[in-house]
């Protein structure tokens, strides 16, 4: 039963409407609804802390630069995550052109990202602990293709149908099966050797 039954909780659209107009306390009601699944999101597709933050702020700030032309088409949440996806996809695309300059232009650098990974011994699967095998399946989910990634991470960790998962990626139904059975298949062969039973 709930504590307030009286209580009565505004949707998202009104909210926006109220954000429009300046009312701030709208605003935050509607980050306290949704930024803990937007930042879900956005750390289990970057995995780096502090750029998650930053990268929620973003997501928020476009929403409340959108309110006074929203004409809602779908639900917040769902738009909200196509912010996101985008967000993400940007970061990921400007890390990867940041560390080939990098590579480019300080090849013999000490500490060199690439070339730790490259001098960076296979690890023994009997030795794994349990934060050595999250760590595995983190960085074999980071190394998905991009749509394969969010698909999965959106119905598998934030529990999206794939109608919804289809409407933040803009593609079909069909589609969405394909990359999660995709990403799934990849994850496995990748993993297999690490988690297999001795």
């Amino acid at each position: 039963m709930a504590k307030n039954p009286g209580k009565i909780v505004e949707p998202d659209n009104e909210l926006m409407k109220r954000v429009a107009k300046g009312d701030d306390e709208a605003f935050r009601l509607l980050f306290e609804r949704h930024h803990r699944l937007a930042w879900s999101v956005i750390y289990r597709h970057i995995g780096v802390q502090s750029a998650a933050e930053d990268l929620v702020q973003e997501a928020f700030l476009r929403v409340y630069r959108a309110a006074p032309k929203d004409e809602p088409t779908a639900q917040l949440s769902t738009w909200l995550y196509t912010v996101v996806t985008n967000l993400c996809l940007n970061y990921k695309r400007d890390k990867a052109r940041d560390r080939l300059r990098l590579v480019s232009a300080r090849p013999d650098e000490e500490g060199n990202p690439l070339e730790q990974l490259a001098a960076t011994e296979e690890p023994d699967h009997d030795s794994l602990d349990a934060e050595e095998r999250v760590r595995m399946v983190q960085e074999a989910i980071a190394e998905l293709p991009e749509n394969q990634r969010m698909a999965l991470i959106l119905s598998r960790y934030e529990d999206k149908s794939y109608e919804e998962v289809a409407e933040i990626l803009n593609t079909t139904v069909a589609a969405v099966k394909s990359l999660t059975s995709r990403a799934r298949t990849t994850l496995k062969d990748k993993l297999a050797k690490f988690f297999e039973n001795k």
